[in-house]
């Protein structure tokens, strides 16, 4: 499907992480490997993450497996930053950090979610202070970068990294090789939310927020919050720009095949799997009480799922396209339970066939991305 993706002319590809799935849904452990493994066969889509959870990770080993990936891609790499929701993962990997996952049901989720956001936080400003400096130190309330009386003499370090040390103790690190991409090019996403809190925090951070929700009053109070954050950077920005918006698209003959397509793939791991995390609050109505309906039907209904024919695609695309000034939307393909043959066909008909009809053309993307390699080393400072 990845190859398929690039030839029809698809931007990226990316991967989510979680852990112990024994129950057979999800085998995606590290999307940074995964992304490793689909640059090896691949030639122009960009190659990311959606996302990996730091709470649970040391920030300084997934910065040094960014920048490798983004060599191994030939600076095709972007970066996808996530919280965590899945108790059983970020709990058990992050047991050191004193880590916990929030989840929409969670009935400490206050509590949990302000200790999740410090840890994120934490690790997040390593990564990015590792990705942007040849060298650097931290000093946090859980990471100490590097840690107090480090003693390291090395003489080639004294001579070639010298503001690594003083004297004989370590002072900062850095670490090698750094990012192929400038840094201050690399696309930064934050997938999945319909927190407004978050929404804000990617506009500071200019990173590209992936709202979960296709509820309209929701939706528009997630776009409310980032727009009135974004302006603070960019005054020029509209409503609704540089914002994505996560779906669940099947094209098919006719209505009723790609529902029942729709229904065995990504409806089975909603309807079977994340409905438990709480995932159904994304669709929410204003003032709606009680559970809400566990099915594909729902899904299709309240407008996460947009599954029919070409026609009935391209009018649903169209009016939300045109209503929230979408300019990405991320499938969420639900390859496993789902017949592969058929969601191939589906993303044959969505591309030659439903976004010309949006006036939309992909095309095969070029590998532009080598005008904004680094040039020299380590920041054209010899060695």
């Amino acid at each position: 499907m990845i190859k398929q993706l690039e030839d029809l002319g698809f931007d990226f590809v990316a991967f989510s992480e979680h852990h112990f799935h024994l129950e057979g849904l999800e085998i995606s452990n590290n999307p940074i490997l995964l992304g490793s493994w689909a640059a090896g066969f691949t030639k122009r889509i960009r190659i990311g993450q959606m996302a990996t959870v730091l709470p649970a990770r040391n920030p300084i080993l997934v910065a040094e497996d960014l920048a490798m990936l983004d060599h191994f891609s030939e600076g095709r790499m972007f970066t996808g930053f996530a919280r965590g929701y899945q108790a059983r993962h970020v709990t058990t990997i992050g047991q050191k950090n004193g880590a916990v996952a929030t989840f929409a049901t969670d009935p400490d989720y206050a509590t949990n979610d302000a200790r999740n956001r410090e840890l994120f936080q934490e690790s997040y400003d390593v990564i990015k202070g590792l990705l942007n400096n040849r060298t650097f130190s931290y000093q946090g309330k859980h990471w100490q970068i590097p840690p107090e009386n480090v003693k390291w003499d090395h003489p080639k370090t004294k001579k070639m990294a010298p503001d690594m040390v003083d004297g004989d103790i370590l002072k900062k690190i850095g670490i090698a090789p750094n990012t192929l991409q400038d840094p201050s090019t690399i696309e930064m996403m934050v997938p999945f939310t319909l927190s407004p809190n978050t929404m804000k925090w990617a506009a500071q951070e200019g990173a590209w927020p992936i709202v979960f929700t296709p509820i309209d009053e929701t939706l528009r109070m997630c776009l409310d919050a980032y727009h009135s954050e974004a302006v603070g950077r960019d005054p020029n920005v509209k409503w609704g720009q540089n914002v994505g918006h996560f779906r669940d698209i099947v094209v098919a003959d006719t209505d009723e095949e790609a529902f029942n397509i729709g229904k065995d793939a990504l409806g089975y791991i909603w309807t079977g799997w994340h409905d438990h995390f709480g995932f159904n609050e994304a669709l929410r109505r204003p003032g709606e009480e009680g559970p809400i309906p566990n099915t594909y039907e729902s899904m299709v209904d309240r407008g996460f799922a947009i599954a029919g024919s070409v026609d009935t695609v391209a009018a649903k695309m169209e009016k939300m396209i045109e209503t929230y000034g979408m300019e990405m939307i991320v499938p969420w393909i639900g390859v496993g339970p789902g017949p592969v043959d058929k969601l191939l066909r589906s993303n044959e008909l969505l591309v030659e066939k439903v976004l010309p009809k949006l006036g939309i053309k992909l095309e095969q993307r070029k590998p532009t991305f080598r005008k904004e390699l680094r040039e020299g080393t380590w920041r054209d400072q010899p060695l």
